[in-house]
Formats: C-alpha cells, structure tokens, sequence
C-alpha cells in the first residue's frame, strides 16, 4: 500500500511536471501549420543541445545554415549538454549541463558565456515559466527540482520530489 501510494505521488508530480511544459510550447501559426505558407522569421537563432559532443549549435533561421558551434565551459566532466532555454525577458540562453550538475548561461547575442549556476544531480530537463521569473530545472538523481531567477541567476529554491 505504501509503494503504491508513492508511486501515484510520483506520477501525480510527473502529469503536472508534463502539463506544465506542454502549456509552455510556442504557438504554431495555422497557416504554418497547415503547410500554406512558408513564412518565417527575418532574424533569430536556434540553439540545439548537442549531449555527445559537449557543445550547442547556433542556426540562423533565416538562412537554415549552421552560424556556430560552441563547447560548454570544462568542469569536471565532459560537459553534457541536455536542453537549451531561452528567456526573452533575461535575454539569456540556459543550457542544462548533466554531467556537471549545472546550468551554463549565454549571451543570445556572441553566445559568450556569462557564469554557470550549480544545480541538483542528474540535470535532466527545465523549463522556465510563461513570465519568465522562474527556470525550473528536473534533477532526476537527486530527485530535486533546482528553481533559479533569470534575471538574478540565484537558486531561489530546491524542491524535493518523492520517491
């Protein structure tokens, strides 16, 4: 009885955990969508997480061309690149770096690195709200949840989830 009690709590955590990260995803342009217009941004950049190789990919989506590579500051391991968040308020790029239990912060506009903010273990995934004031970051190690200010880089919490 007990186990099945934390297993519901633990499934309770990851249903809310997915419906919050699901009401965070852009809106899609219908016409986009519906394949009837090839319309996209005049400037701006994707950032992919790049796990393997310890580095982000910048593209520039004007041009669908690949602009920069960039390698994660070292640490004590080979840096883990996991998932990249982008706060337009902060105007900062996040980058979750598993293996060093942090999360790198770049510049949007050279991608220079400003400082990275430690985290939980297990840095697996991260999501910052729709107003910006607050990234969420899953650490699946220590069953954690790192809660960091955009704006002033301060862990403001840490959020213990069951087991």
């Amino acid at each position: 009885m007990r186990n099945s009690r934390k297993l519901l709590a633990v499934l309770v955590v990851l249903l809310a955990l997915l419906s919050f990260s699901t009401a965070l995803a852009a809106p899609v342009d219908p016409a986009v969508a519906a394949g009837t217009s090839q319309a996209r941004p005049a400037s701006g950049n994707v950032v992919v997480a790049n796990r393997g190789a310890g580095t982000i990919s910048v593209i520039d989506v004007a041009t669908d061309h690949l602009s920069a590579t960039i390698a994660l500051p070292a640490g004590p391991s080979q840096p883990e690149p996991m998932y990249v968040v982008y706060s337009h308020v902060a105007k900062r790029v996040f980058v979750g770096d598993r293996a060093n239990s942090r999360v790198v912060v770049f510049s949007p506009e050279d991608f220079s690195v400003e400082t990275t903010v430690d985290t939980g273990a297990g840095l697996f995934h991260m999501w910052i709200d729709p107003q910006n004031n607050q990234l969420w970051v899953n650490n699946d190690v220590d069953n954690t949840a790192t809660v960091i200010d955009p704006m002033t880089l301060e862990v403001v919490a840490t959020v213990p989830m069951p087991i």
